[in-house]
């Protein structure tokens, strides 16, 4: 399996990895509009020039060999290899064009990016801007496996091929619904909380692990009243009544100029994220991912 013959060709290797992403043969098909036949022709003739078998067929599902997955490694890297040199080229061009993913999560995405957004669609008008929302750490794992350019998520501990850049502090305070009782107290600390049902973020987030992390420094057991995977929605809940929260200053400014919330600092206790931009380390940055990141950088 070290050497690689020249009869291995891009297509080959396209097909390959997207049955390995895909786990399936006529998935892969279908998103390569090829038919499956062809797909399965092309697989077995890289198996019968490796001499080895690339995947073990279970039902409808495919599972990569050894084998296969040493060759998974080698065809990511070389065909990113292909499509950072076509976009090296395209980058000559004197206009600033081309496809642009970013990844991020939904509060970033309401409350950080439409400034940054609108600046590159103005200055750029050529990039073709795709947005692509979900849980940070969904996002950091789409970087991870280069399915986005940039990601600009709730900054965590990442790999050593991944690069992160802190854009914005992100202040945390506990938010409750006008008329809380908790709005009475002149000084709030984390014990006063736990006879209110804490509205929190999925276990296993960033966010999630940071306010537990807070809250268990004190000896203290929060009462989760609900778990909520989106921001807005939980702002919305708390809103309605049904509980209290840490958000983000960001995300409540509008509801405390209304009154229809209240921001109520914690005297012993201090939560705030870093939010950045992460990319994959040694991928090539194209000339709208370069832009983007400039515009980020100023925001």
């Amino acid at each position: 399996m070290e050497t690689i013959t020249n009869s291995m060709d891009f297509y080959q290797l396209s097909y390959f990895k997207k049955v390995c992403e895909m786990r399936s043969l006529s998935r892969a098909a279908e998103l390569l509009r090829i038919t499956q036949p062809a797909v399965s022709k092309q697989i077995k003739a890289l198996e019968q020039e490796l001499g080895e078998k690339l995947f073990d067929r279970i039902g409808r599902k495919v599972f990569l060999t050894r084998a296969g997955d040493v060759l998974y490694g080698h065809a990511d890297r070389i065909l990113r290899s292909v499509q950072e040199a076509r976009t090296a080229v395209s980058d000559m061009a004197s206009e600033c064009a081309g496809e642009l993913i970013i990844g991020t999560s939904d509060h970033i995405s309401i409350h950080r990016l439409p400034g940054v957004l609108k600046a590159c669609i103005t200055a750029f008008p050529r990039i073709d801007l795709k947005l692509r929302c979900h849980r940070s750490e969904t996002i950091l794992d789409m970087v991870a496996k280069n399915q986005v350019d940039l990601g600009v998520i709730t900054l965590q501990k990442t790999s050593p091929h991944i690069i992160s850049r802190t854009i914005w502090k992100d202040p945390m305070s506990l938010i409750v619904p006008a008329g809380h009782p908790l709005a009475s107290v002149r000084r709030v600390r984390l014990k006063d909380i736990l006879s209110y049902g804490l509205i929190l973020t999925e276990a296993g987030t960033e966010t999630r692990k940071m306010i537990d992390a807070v809250i268990a420094a004190k000896g203290l057991t929060p009462n989760v009243a609900m778990e909520v995977a989106y921001i807005e929605t939980i702002k919305s809940l708390v809103i309605s009544g049904l509980g209290i929260a840490f958000l983000p200053d960001k995300a409540v400014e509008a509801e405390l100029r209304s009154g229809a919330l209240m921001r109520l600092p914690i005297a012993d206790a201090s939560i705030s994220r870093n939010l950045g931009a992460v990319y994959l380390k040694d991928k090539f940055l194209s000339r709208p991912a370069v832009e983007f990141l400039r515009l980020l950088e100023k925001a």
